[in-house]
């Protein structure tokens, strides 16, 4: 028997989950790609590491720049045709790319891939109707998940069949089931009412017909919580941006591994991270429903972990296997804090701007993240990639854990705030129901 779930049953919800797994899968596999390509494309066109980062620059610039439209979108339109023209645009502009001939032509096409970059923010405001907030970490964290699944398909690709057939076909395989995928969506996957599983709205969700508020989108950037929320994204994406993007540079130029290697050292990254996610979202729900501002404790405590374990992997000198086990380590912890900050936003968030405030976190993330390749570049081309690294993970990761810790004290009260609104909402619902 299906477990009512305020817009349908929990597994319809699941398949949906499934449904977006799929996407992000095959978007970041498409976006994380380039990294284990980038000494094909420095060889072939002579570039250096400040002319390297500058490419990751552009392409996150331009995913900044449509961010705030595609979480207005979300909260206005109809939600699955915007998912299905976020996939066919990734697969159309990532071919593009593969028709560069010099440096200025792949930047220039390379960045418009960006165009669909942050369209997940939708995605998670959507997901977000589909579970109750007791839940919704979860579910996050399964979607998170395959950001860094997807990371890992892409790496596989680049190694196995870019190093062989070239860096073009590489892009190729990967902007192919865009298409596809636009099309599963557009017929499988149904719109449901914005805020129809929040508990004080379960019994009026058929009533339910709000979308963007620019009066509620004011709302939510009173919230204190929010604000750092918000600003300890801009600083939390540089160490994942950093290494996603350098970590196969680093492990060439600096450890000298060989190309098996270096791709065990990123199979157990990725997986760990995997699991990470996961396990942040089940363990974010359980700390969520002991106290209200325990999911942004638990975030914060991880974020001291994982920093430890990043400062043990690079300043330990040692062989492949002591960098691939405190890589591990620190890749599990690295990313839970991420399925916890994204729902302690949408816990504060209103139902009709929820893909706005998504949007915003994740502009927020992508404002500080997209100049961390080129700074990294910029820093090594002067004291070394290692040290380049190391030291900018360290300052922005510490700055984090004010933030996260500042978060916690503002968060239960925003909460309240957020109930107090949504029960108003419904006892209006219901009078005019009672009206009719």
């Amino acid at each position: 028997m299906n477990r009512k779930r305020g817009n349908g049953s929990l597994s319809g919800a699941w398949y949906v989950t499934l449904v977006f797994f799929i996407f992000v899968v095959l978007h970041y596999a498409d976006k994380f790609l380039i990294s284990p390509l980038l000494p094909l494309v420095r060889d072939e066109f002579r570039l250096g590491y400040t002319e390297l980062g500058a490419i990751e620059t552009g392409t996150i610039l331009v995913a900044v720049a449509f961010m705030p439209l595609w979480g207005y979108l979300f909260d206005k339109y109809a939600r699955p045709p915007l998912v299905a023209l976020a996939s066919a645009v990734w697969g159309g502009t990532t071919i593009l790319s593969t028709f560069s001939q010099n440096y200025l032509q792949l930047i220039v096409t390379r960045s418009m891939t960006g165009i669909d970059n942050q369209a997940t923010s939708g995605l998670m405001s959507f997901l977000g109707d589909y579970f109750p907030p007791e839940k919704r970490a979860t579910a996050l964290g399964v979607l998170q998940a395959a950001e860094t699944f997807g990371a890992l398909i892409g790496v596989i690709i680049g190694l196995l069949i870019g190093v062989s057939f070239g860096w073009r076909n590489a892009f190729l395989i990967t902007a192919a089931p865009g298409v596809l995928l636009a099309l599963v969506v557009l017929f499988t996957v149904k719109d449901v009412p914005r805020g129809g599983t929040e508990p004080e709205l379960v019994n009026v969700r058929d009533r339910l017909k709000d979308t963007f508020s620019i009066k509620s989108l004011k709302k939510l950037f009173e919230r204190r919580s929010v604000f750092f929320l918000y600003l300890q994204g801009f600083f939390g994406v540089f160490p994942w941006n950093i290494l996603s993007y350098w970590l196969f540079t680093y492990m060439t130029d600096v450890r000298g591994f060989e190309p098996g290697s270096q791709l065990l050292v990123m199979l157990a990254a990725l997986l760990s991270m995997v699991a990470g996610n996961i396990l942040a979202g089940m363990t974010g729900d359980w700390a969520f429903r002991r106290n209200r501002r325990g999911r942004v404790v638990f975030a914060t405590i991880t974020v001291i972990i994982g920093l430890i374990f990043f400062d043990m992997a690079f300043l330990t000198k040692g062989g492949v296997e002591l960098f691939l086990l405190l890589g591990a380590l620190t890749a599990l912890f690295m990313p839970m804090a991420g399925p916890c900050v994204s729902s302690s936003v949408q816990d504060v968030a209103l139902p009709e701007v929820r893909g706005s405030a998504m949007a915003m976190l994740l502009f927020f993330y992508n404002v500080g993240s997209a100049f961390a390749p080129l700074i990294t570049g910029y820093v090594a081309d002067r004291i070394g990639l290692e040290w380049g690294i190391v030291t900018i993970v360290n300052i922005t990761w510490s700055i984090c854990i004010i933030l996260l810790s500042m978060a916690a004290v503002f968060i239960p009260r925003d909460i309240e705030w957020k109930r107090r609104e949504l029960a108003e909402r419904a006892k209006k619902l219901g009078s005019e129901q009672k009206v009719l």
